[in-house]
């Protein structure tokens, strides 16, 4: 694997901790209303605030490029209406924090979930062996475990922790009732591999640059993309398997576990980089089939590639 450590980050100023300190209040203030709502009308409430400030936001430039990158058929028009209906994805992904017992509650008389497994392989489906799982920020990608646990494989789940240590203190608690094993993303490999060796499966969100990663298309064009699964998988002769999370309602959800991109027998003899592509394919037609919900604020492809393509405009 060939990607490179992050620099030890600088002491943050005056000014980053006290926007630090007013993300954490409006966080808080956003979940003491949605607590007094219910799910539904809570993921509405989220998804009309970040729906107005999204788009003023710095990060909105990075949001357009992605779909016009994604997407170079739509007209500006239509990238537009794309993009505010991303970030009122992540408002509602937001709000629904404080609802994850009532989402998840599969036993419920109108459940809000649902999962699908779209794998139709009788030998696969009863062995039930360790694979590595691979998603995209789509609908609710915090619920991605959930799905993949109630189809019947334990889960350890890579997550990336927040740089404001505030929101990490109110976010890890809601987190955890989802029930999976969280795995932080500094220095993950060694715990992956325990997981593994373990007889767990293991899961990350693989649809964001990682700076210093192999370029491997993505969605028609060069993209810095994790490894990682792809050595996984071949180290231990895992399955990759593809899932997304679709939002098919307010606070409603569709989690869909995909045929695997390759067998246990190709993943030990396949190169990682060929892996890596198939990953990559199965990932990218998820996104584009749902680009309204895809929670991607940062630039996904080399700046270079972008501005070849005049995603930033």
């Amino acid at each position: 694997m060939t990607e490179k450590a992050k620099p030890t980050p600088e002491a943050p100023s005056w000014r980053q901790r006290l926007a630090w300190r007013q993300q954490v209040w409006l966080l808080q203030s956003l979940w003491g209303v949605a607590r007094r709502l219910s799910p539904a009308q809570a993921s509405r409430l989220g998804r009309r605030v970040m729906e107005t400030l999204g788009p003023r936001s710095r990060k909105h430039r990075h949001v357009l490029a992605n779909l016009r990158m994604l997407c170079p058929e739509k007209d500006e028009r239509e990238v537009a209406d794309l993009a505010r209906q991303c970030w009122g994805s992540i408002g509602a992904t937001i709000a629904e924090f404080v609802h994850f017992e009532a989402i998840i509650d599969r036993q419920a008389p109108d459940p809000l979930l649902q999962v699908v497994c779209e794998n139709q392989d009788p030998e696969f489906l009863a062995a039930r062996r360790p694979c590595v799982f691979v998603a995209a920020h789509l609908g609710n990608w915090e619920l991605s475990g959930v799905g993949i646990q109630a189809a019947g494989y334990p889960v350890d789940l890579v997550y990336n922790p927040q740089v404001n240590a505030g929101l990490d203190r109110l976010v890890m608690p809601r987190r955890a009732v989802l029930g999976c094993r969280l795995v932080p993303k500094q220095n993950a490999l060694r715990r992956l591999m325990g997981s593994l060796r373990q007889g767990r499966s293991v899961g990350l969100h693989v649809d964001v640059r990682v700076d210093g990663a192999p370029l491997i298309p993505f969605a028609g064009a060069p993209a810095a993309t994790t490894t990682l699964p792809a050595w996984l998988a071949r180290k231990f002769g895992c399955a990759i398997v593809p899932v997304h999370t679709e939002r098919v309602g307010d606070a409603r959800f569709r989690i869909v576990l995909h045929p695997a991109v390759c067998t246990p027998e190709e993943a030990r003899a396949l190169a990682v980089e060929e892996l890596t592509a198939r990953m990559n394919t199965a990932i990218a037609a998820l996104v584009r089939r749902l680009p309204h919900q895809w929670q991607c604020t940062k630039r996904r492809w080399p700046k270079e590639v972008m501005r070849a393509h005049a995603a930033y405009r």
